[in-house]
């Protein structure tokens, strides 16, 4: 499988389609796979590029801790290493902070922006959530951890449809990469480095933030701080969606991100 160095690491990539590219960027606790179900369709289009972040998925852990800036120039790196000099960019979750950073301090590698589902920083509701999440890493089994968590990733109206959630939770049971605890808690001090509010009018590409009205994990306020600060950034957000939208709400969330790409 390929994988690309960059630095001390290697990062696993995977390639789909052709023309302009597109770089999707995970979030927290998952990996690539994550796109599952926008890839088929955005790769009739566009030149897709997923990865997994360093200590995620099947790149390799990092040497040391490290922090939402880093993960930022992983991204750079990889880019440059695949002669990607500009690309559309979509982050969800923590791989939207990461796209906030790598947009602010590279913004001529930008075309476009979309942020899903994801938070400007740090705060101490978000740090007690994601240390919890981090202690249940490190105490439940993986399916204590699972039936604990998904609340926070799913919807009422998503535990009501019939077999969604046992489904998700059974994937997360049998996944080969799983993280495990120490390397989650790394992850998570990495998310908790993001601060971009003072600086989100830097941010100059076309964006697009969707959000799911439901989201418990990365509220609603977090979006409207995006909206307001980002110059002209455009929201789009879709009902009943909670964290998990682009698996629960992907044919809606395509839709909106295919159009929005596809602009002139």
């Amino acid at each position: 499988m390929p994988k690309v160095r960059v630095g001390q690491i290697e990062l696993f990539y995977q390639e789909d389609g052709h023309c302009e590219p597109i770089v999707w960027i995970h979030g927290l606790g998952i990996d690539h796979r994550v796109w599952a179900l926008q890839i088929p369709l955005f790769s009739r289009h566009f030149r897709c590029l997923t990865f997994d972040n360093r200590d995620a998925g099947q790149s390799d852990r990092s040497p040391g801790s490290y922090t939402i800036k880093t993960m930022a120039d992983d991204v750079i790196r990889l880019m440059d290493t695949l002669a990607i000099d500009h690309a559309h960019i979509v982050g969800l979750s923590m791989g939207g902070a990461i796209a906030q950073e790598l947009t602010i301090t590279h913004p001529a590698r930008v075309k476009r922006l979309v942020l899903v589902s994801t938070y400007t920083s740090s705060d101490r509701r978000g740090a007690d959530v994601l240390h919890s999440f981090a202690l249940m890493r490190a105490r439940f089994s993986r399916q204590e951890y699972a039936r604990a968590t998904s609340p926070w990733v799913f919807t009422y109206q998503n535990y009501r449809t019939p077999g969604l959630v046992d489904l998700a939770i059974a994937r997360f049971l049998e996944d080969p990469y799983f993280t495990p605890a120490d390397v989650y808690a790394r992850q998570v001090e990495a998310a908790l480095s993001h601060n971009a509010e003072d600086r989100l009018s830097r941010i100059a590409a076309p964006t697009l933030i969707v959000v799911g009205d439901d989201d418990i994990l990365t509220p609603m306020r977090f979006a409207r701080i995006l909206h307001v600060r980002i110059p002209d950034a455009r929201l789009a957000v879709i009902q009943g969606g909670g964290h998990a939208l682009v698996l629960t709400h992907a044919e809606e969330f395509n839709r909106v991100v295919l159009a929005f790409l596809k602009e002139p």
